[in-house]
Parts: structure tokens; C-alpha cells; sequence
């Protein structure tokens, strides 16, 4: 197994984030695998969820994916650049003036309203010829998609169509990875009777946590991206079948003693109560660990459980080492942020969001190191 760093500047100890790009592949057969006779594409928007696309789209391509979904027009071209036989799709739809630059990059636009689709269907008319067309009808989530009106007129008027080739019909569930909740199946039932009026090209319904919530939403295609990096699709499930892809750690820089009554870090939010070993640690919420953890989350040292004392600030952390074992610590021993002890998961609830975000936080001054196949395959 190969791996690949970006070096430090010299006389620095960064936080270094690892990132195994085979567990994404492998995370990505295991979705091919459990959708059966259904296709696979993947969501490599964010710069692959902040992993760096660059790396992850070959190693992709080598497990067998073709296609691909990206957010914006210029992730698109990017990605075009490393993968030029893909089918790249793009949720933002065609933009005002943008439609020149899907033809000349042979990008797909995510269809999300009547007058995207008029200005697609127009540029198709201006080339004489057929442009391939995704649509996204909303069924719940009132953000993008045509919405009960659109849709209808898009019915009656067949002629919105011409000149467009619709390769994927789609609409987005909005809290599949919530085991409590019916919407994901109110959801499906109304994309099934749109399917019904408009029964051309693939459907697509799933995202990640849809897959794995039952194989009623799986369709023609489903579009994983979060579960491809490792996160949790469904996490009241109970183990994740998801291969472990990220694992970042950061060096203490130093040791130092409290005493009982002093107190730890930005507005004295915590007051020692006992004699403690304090470790400060080189990363903070600059870097994308996120400050809303303080007072909630903890670290691992060499296994044992360290939690954070005081508010995370923007480059620093400071753990309490009291309780680990003398010879856990020094100054220079790597603390586990992320990893076998700590998941994205875990991280991401002790900081009251989603591993999303935390994925998409991860900042830019980290040593980056990719372990696995070449991402330069492509």
C-alpha cells in the first residue's frame, strides 16, 4: 500500500489528517453491491466532502464508478479535468449564462425549475441538437426541484422537453437517516406517483442513508456521498457497515500542572478541582474542529479517553491527562481527534451537528497524507 503526504513547513508540528482513498473505493463497492441490479453513482461535491477530489476521483473510477454528482458548474469542469469519460452531473442546475459552459465541458445539469429548464431547452434548440437533462422534482424538502405546479405544467406542456434527452429523473429525501421519522416514506410514495405521470429516463432516489434504509428507495440510481467517506448512513442502526476512512491527529505541545482553583482557557469556564496534568494540544477550531464541542468532547492518547477542559479556541485545545497512565503523554505524542477512537460520527454529536460538517470543516493547514492506490490512476 502506497501513501502520499503533503510535507510540513520545515520546524513545524502540524495536525496531520489522514486519508485512506481504498476504503473509499471499498465503501463504494459495498453500495454497488447492496444495490443489486441498480446503479451507483457518487457525490464528490465539496472537493469530495473536503478529502480532496483530486485524490478521490481515480481511485473511484478504478472501483467502477462512472458517474458523478458535484454541486456547482466549476467543481464540474474541475473534475471533468481528472475524469474525462465521466457523466458528470451538477445539482445547481443552469445558471443564468451557464449553459454554454455545461455544452463546451459536457457536464449535465440538474434540472430544478421551468426556467432552468426553458434556458436548457433553448440552448439545445440554438445547437440543433440533443442535450442530456437530469430533473429534480421536490418532494418535501422545499429547497430545489420543480415544485406541484411546475411539474404539472411540465405535464401538459410536452413541448418544455424538446430538444432535451432526460436521462435522470430525481428528487432528494430529506431525513432518511432518521429512524423515527415517516417522512422518507411520504416521500417515496409521492415520487412514485410522479414517476408515474412522467415515467422517462432512470430514477433516482436515493442518497446515502436511503440505500441503507430499505431497498424500496433504491430505483434506477442512487447518489451515496456522505457513507462513501466513511460516515454513518444510518446511525440509530447500530454498528456502521462503513469502512473507516479519516483519522486526524495533533501533537501536544505542552505539558503543564493546575492546581485546584485555577482556572483553564478563554472566559475561565472551567475551575480545576483537583491537582490535574494538563496537555495543550495543536489544533482548534480554525482547523475544523469545531468550537461548539467544548466542554462536550474528548480526545484519545494512545487509546485512553482524554477529555477537553475549557473552550476549543482557534488553534489550541487543552486535554486533561490526569487520569492516563505516566508514560502516555510526552510532549510530541499524537493525540487521536479523529479515528479508530474517536468517529466523524462521534465528534460531530458531542458538537451538535453532523459529521458533514465536520468532514466539510476540516481546514487547510493540516499535513495531508493519502494512503492506498494513487489517486493519478485516472
Amino acid at each position: 500500500m502506497g501513501s502520499m503526504a503533503t510535507e510540513p513547513t520545515p520546524g513545524n508540528q502540524p495536525a496531520t489528517l489522514t486519508i485512506d482513498v481504498d476504503a473509499i473505493a471499498a465503501n463504494y463497492r459495498s453500495v454497488t453491491e447492496r444495490m443489486g441490479a441498480g446503479a451507483t453513482a457518487a457525490v464528490v461535491k465539496a472537493d469530495a466532502y473536503g478529502l480532496g477530489v483530486a485524490h478521490v476521483a481515480g481511485p473511484l473510477w478504478a472501483a467502477g464508478c462512472r458517474e458523478y454528482f458535484v454541486a456547482r458548474p466549476a467543481e464540474g469542469v474541475a473534475l471533468r479535468e481528472l475524469l474525462p469519460a465521466a457523466t458528470i452531473y451538477v445539482f445547481d442546475g443552469v445558471t443564468p449564462g451557464s449553459a454554454p459552459e455545461f455544452v463546451h465541458h459536457g457536464l449535465v445539469p440538474v434540472i430544478n425549475s421551468l426556467t432552468q429548464l426553458e434556458r436548457w431547452r433553448d440552448q439545445a434548440r440554438s445547437l440543433g441538437r440533443s442535450l442530456p437533462t437530469a430533473l429534480h422534482v421536490d418532494t418535501g424538502m422545499l429547497r430545489l426541484g420543480l415544485d406541484d405546479g411546475e411539474f404539472a405544467t411540465l405535464i401538459d406542456r410536452g413541448d418544455l422537453l424538446d430538444g432535451l434527452t432526460i436521462d435522470v429523473v430525481a428528487s432528494h429525501l430529506a431525513s432518511a437517516d432518521e429512524a423515527g421519522s415517516d417522512q422518507p416514506e411520504r416521500q417515496l410514495e409521492r415520487f412514485r406517483g410522479l414517476r408515474q405521470m412522467l415515467p422517462v429516463g432512470r430514477a433516482s432516489l436515493a442518497n446515502s442513508s436511503g440505500v441503507f434504509r430499505h431497498k424500496a428507495f433504491h430505483f434506477d440510481l442512487a447518489r451515496p456521498g456522505y457513507a462513501l467517506y466513511g460516515g454513518h448512513p444510518q446511525p440509530d442502526s447500530g454498528p456502521n457497515p462503513m469502512l473507516p476512512v479519516v483519522t486526524l491527529e495533533a501533537p501536544v505541545i505542552q505539558l503543564r500542572p493546575g492546581r485546584p482553583g485555577e482556572t483553564v482557557g478563554y472566559g475561565a469556564s472551567v475551575c480545576l478541582e483537583r491537582p490535574s496534568l494538563l496537555a495543550t494540544v495543536a489544533v482548534g477550531y480554525a482547523d475544523g474542529f469545531l468550537r461548539s464541542g467544548s466542554g462536550r468532547s474528548h480526545v484519545a492518547v494512545n487509546g485512553h479517553p482524554a477529555p477537553i477542559v475549557g473552550r476549543i479556541s482557534m488553534d489550541l485545545i487543552t486535554i486533561d491527562v490526569t487520569d492516563l497512565p505516566a508514560d502516555a503523554v510526552t510532549e510530541g505524542t499524537p493525540v487521536e481527534v479523529i479515528g479508530p477512537h474517536r468517529t466523524i460520527d462521534e465528534v460531530a454529536s458531542d458538537a451538535g451537528t453532523i459529521g458533514y460538517e465536520v468532514l466539510t470543516s476540516l481546514g487547510g493547514r493540516y499535513r495531508r497524507r493519502y494512503l492506498g492506490s494513487s489517486s493519478d490512476d485516472a
